[in-house]
């Protein structure tokens, strides 16, 4: 099997309510669709962020250098080969920013190469992962909250994250009780601030959510990504609540985590999957639990069944649903890998007309 052509399509996607955290608020979504074509007639689907407003001529134009680097190639080859990270900022310039859209799409080949789900490549058994639902509702009033999460708590969903990080201490805990109550009282809560806080202030949060009687299974993102002291320090003066982090930082930022102890909940998302699977060794040797953050088209189900020690994995509903046939199926608070070659998703034809953008 080699690579012989390639689609690259750009959508921008509305979104009511809006995504929102401490940190952005946005109304649109944009979507980069990279459709891998092989000589063996297999098509290989990455989805990725992008900015909405960028042209698509110039994400195309972005987009040549990574293509100069797997025509002609095997896709198994292609994730197979380990290069010298030497120069340059990271990631590695030989794919143009688009690392991990590349990367899902090579694998989703090679997994249809081999007629095996992704799930089972990676090493796994149980496609059902346990997953939290997870609103991304900030800057959203309390009766949209409310209904969203009731309506999470009817599909089955006993655990929920909720955005964290307001001006107060007690609008935060206005919201985490609000949530609880539209899932029923009985729900396991992780939070995150997304990088909102201090070390100091962080800690004193934390305290005061316990001392308000929720029981924090994590705090995601306390603390910027670069002040590993400062999140070891949460870490270690919080420990009735676990630290989740990770996310924002390559897998030489996820070493650093480890090595600081600044982490009890190593999160996988920034590098999928290649990446992740790197970051899940890196995790499993220093006895470090793993999560899969929310991942386009929900794919990043395959990488949660197969890692050692996973916890959960995020779901929410936008905006990728709007844009995939065959997506990754629900089931009582799980979600299940689908048990198709590849990573099993695939873009829906009228998604394309409907929120594509043209040159």
């Amino acid at each position: 099997m080699h690579v012989t052509d390639y689609r690259l399509r750009t959508l921008a996607v509305p979104l009511d309510p809006p995504i929102s955290d401490s940190q952005t608020d946005d109304t649109r979504a944009g979507i980069v669709a990279l459709e891998l074509e092989a000589d063996t007639g297999a098509v290989g689907l990455g989805l990725g962020g992008v900015d909405p407003d960028r042209s698509p001529a110039t994400v195309r134009r972005a987009f040549e250098t990574a293509w100069e680097a797997v025509a002609d190639e095997s896709p198994h080859h292609l994730l197979g080969r380990m290069r010298r990270p030497r120069g340059g900022e990271y990631p590695p310039a030989h794919h143009g920013g688009f690392e991990r859209v590349v990367d899902v799409a090579l694998w989703d080949l090679a997994g249809k190469d081999l007629d095996a789900p992704l799930y089972e490549l990676f090493g796994g058994d149980d496609p059902r992962v346990p997953a939290y639902a997870s609103g991304l509702l900030f800057s959203v009033d309390d009766d949209a909250v409310r209904r969203r999460y009731s309506g999470y708590a009817d599909a089955g969903f006993d655990a929920a994250k909720v955005k964290v990080g307001y001006p107060t201490v007690e609008a935060d805990v206005d919201r985490i009780e609000l949530v609880r109550d539209a899932m029923g009282g009985d729900v396991t809560i992780a939070l995150d601030a997304n990088e909102a806080f201090g070390p100091k202030e962080a800690v004193r949060r934390a305290h005061a959510y316990r001392d308000a009687g929720i029981d924090v299974l994590w705090l995601e993102d306390p603390c910027h990504r670069r002040d590993v002291d400062g999140i070891a320090r949460v870490a270690e003066q919080v420990p009735f609540s676990h630290v989740n982090t990770g996310e924002y930082v390559p897998l030489e930022g996820k070493r650093e985590l480890l090595e600081n102890a600044a982490c009890d909940v190593l999160n996988l998302r920034n590098g999928m999957f290649s990446g992740s699977l790197d970051a899940a060794v890196l995790a499993r040797a220093y006895g470090v639990g793993t999560h899969v953050g929310h991942v386009p088209g929900h794919v990043g189900v395959h990488l949660a069944a197969a890692v050692p020690e996973h916890v959960m994995i995020e779901w929410w509903d936008r905006p990728w649903d709007d844009l995939t046939d065959d997506s990754v199926t629900v089931e009582d608070g799980h979600l299940v890998a689908p048990d198709r070659p590849g990573h099993g998703v695939t873009l829906r034809d009228d998604a394309l007309e409907e929120y594509g953008r043209t040159e």
